[in-house]
């Protein structure tokens, strides 16, 4: 009987869905990106792929770099359309800094690359490298090293951030591909990623306050935290996305960011997804990104690997205290809001064995995020005070 309440609930779930778009359609206002576009994506793609021995071939992406580069309208919504049973989006962001910057703050092997896509990821972990690198290398030193482009690939694990529309969080692995090329005056680094296998089990996770907060309640307990679906046990089955940062030209100050992805993930090895749902979590990481980058509190680079290092060398006690406060000042911001922490919080949030069952990895990205929000004026957990490590000085020059 209960698996036939969950099947029916399943059904109408997707129906209701339907009702709107269909999973992986396409919305009446989408466009198709331009067949040069998506021949360009698979070529990137095929890259990322082990054993592939794909190459990279410059030629081979001159129309979608051409599509990225050029302006668009006002409102112009593009898909790759739902080829294969996958949902896709595409979005992009100009952010007034420079790539080389880009690269220290995001590609930095001191600096987690969750730092810099709070809304996006709570922790990333960069596993191997494959050779000739023996470790992931600090990119912006390779430009200038010769016209050939360089091609760096590697093992990636990451966990995302809670979903808008559902609040399940997941952690997956990636086969990651970084290019770094020159095509006339423009510098360009194109980040590609495959996912390895499905992921873990969706977890059901709390977006507390604003999402712009970057506040977060990872549970732990499988599940979507969606009225009558948190029974669901839903997977990324499969997922792929191109992130392209190319410079508007030599000392030009501004930079491009394009978005591919496709993804597809649901429950019952159904695909849920519709291409407006990774619209939204492209933009939202746009959104963030961008504020981080162009924010005048940005530390310095050094500052903020100074401050990584020290949080990643604190003994596990001391982590263990700063949850203790974290803790404290998220059930305060949960009183600010509508009905109070118990209904905001759920009740994991209230058990002693879940704030000591914490990983150290799990901590240690808590206090990262933290101490950037710290810099950049947030206040930490929506609250007042401090879980932060105190951030370091800037060096000496």
């Amino acid at each position: 009987m209960n698996r036939f309440v969950n099947t029916l609930r399943v059904l109408i779930f997707i129906s209701a869905c339907s009702v709107l778009i269909p999973a992986g359609g396409k919305a009446a206002d989408e466009k198709i990106l331009p067949a040069e576009v998506l021949s360009g994506t698979e070529h990137l793609l095929s890259l990322a792929v082990p054993g592939s021995g794909a190459e990279f071939q410059p030629e081979r992406i001159a129309g979608l770099m051409d599509f990225v580069t050029r302006n668009k309208k006002d409102g112009e919504i593009f898909s790759a359309g739902s080829a294969n049973g996958f949902a896709s989006s595409y979005n992009e962001v100009d952010v007034r800094t420079r790539l080389v910057d880009v690269l220290k703050y995001s590609f930095n092997p001191a600096i987690p690359w969750f730092a810099t896509s709070p809304a996006s990821l709570r922790s990333t972990s960069w596993q191997q490298t494959e050779k000739p690198w023996g470790q992931l290398p600090r990119l912006w030193e390779l430009f200038g090293a010769g016209d050939a482009p360089v091609v760096i690939r590697g093992m990636e694990t990451v966990e995302n951030t809670p979903d808008l529309s559902t609040g399940g969080y997941y952690r997956y692995g990636l086969h990651r591909a970084l290019v770094l090329f020159t095509s006339g005056p423009r510098r360009t680094v194109i980040s590609i990623s495959k996912q390895a296998d499905v992921s873990d089990v969706g977890r059901k996770g709390f977006i507390v306050g604003s999402d712009d907060d970057w506040t977060y309640f990872y549970s732990g307990e499988p599940g979507l935290n969606v009225t009558g679906l948190g029974w669901v046990k839903s997977y990324m089955y499969d997922s792929a996305g191109l992130s392209v940062y190319t410079e508007a030209g030599p000392g030009a100050g501004l930079v491009r960011i394009a978005n591919f992805k496709w993804l597809r993930a649901g429950w019952s090895n159904i695909n849920m997804v519709q291409n407006e749902h990774i619209r939204q979590g492209l933009v939202r990481f746009a959104r963030s990104f961008k504020e981080i980058m162009e924010s005048p509190r940005l530390p310095a680079v050094k500052t903020l690997e100074a401050d990584c290092l020290k949080i990643a060398g604190l003994p596990e006690a001391a982590m263990r205290d700063r949850m203790k406060s974290y803790r404290r000042l998220l059930a305060a911001h949960g009183e600010k809001l509508s009905g109070g922490a118990r209904k905001n919080l759920p009740e994991a949030f209230w058990s002693e064995s879940y704030w000591e069952g914490l990983s150290r990895e799990e901590m240690q990205s808590l206090l990262v995020l933290e101490t950037l929000k710290e810099h950049l004026g947030k206040s930490p957990a929506g609250g007042m005070g401090s879980t932060a490590v105190p951030p370091s000085q800037p060096p000496q020059q």
